[in-house]
């Protein structure tokens, strides 16, 4: 498993002052196994990911995510649609979002919604999310803005094993 899932479940499992519920480390693990195979990422890496699997992250409802997300279409938006457009988020293109996959740009603002802003819908799943994702995001900026880079890592090489002087080795074959 990569540092950044490991990291990602171990902020999914955790449960703060505030919550009372922590997501079992089985169920974090499950999860995203589950929505890996619903995720993309183009040759620019810009990923994508499903409705079910963004509703999963969020541990919302996806039939009630993808309902909110058809508002765009509509004169009466929904809350979270709104927030999408201020994001600079087309009406037009999410309403292919079904088709086409959630930009991560906007998993990221439908996290954030779920986990700070949606009243009674607001989830602690969407919350512990929002927290790994940060997390990972402000390392990633770190690095990028730094130039640092991964170096590959050589594999261990056993310790020498630490032999007596060639003259003593010598004396115990005669």
């Amino acid at each position: 498993m990569s540092n950044f899932l490991r990291q990602t479940q171990q902020i999914l499992n955790c449960s703060d002052t505030h919550t009372t519920k922590a997501m079992p480390q089985i169920e974090a693990a499950q999860i995203i196994e589950q929505i890996k195979e619903e995720i993309t990422v183009d040759s620019n890496g810009q990923g994508r990911a499903s409705i079910r699997a963004t509703a999963r992250l969020a541990n919302v409802n996806d039939a009630g995510l993808l309902r909110s997300l058809k508002t765009a279409a509509d004169i009466s938006r929904s809350k979270l649609v709104e927030k999408l457009i201020r994001k600079g988020f087309e009406p037009a293109d999410i309403l292919e979002w079904s088709q086409s996959g959630i930009p991560d740009l906007a998993v990221a603002a439908i996290l954030h919604y779920y986990g700070y802003e949606a009243g009674k819908r607001c989830s602690e799943q969407a919350t512990r999310a929002c927290e790994a994702f940060e997390t990972i995001g402000v390392r990633a900026w770190m690095q990028d803005i730094t130039g640092w880079t991964k170096t590959p890592q050589q594999p261990e090489q056993p310790p020498a094993l630490a032999l007596p002087p060639v003259e003593q080795r010598l004396q115990t074959l005669v």
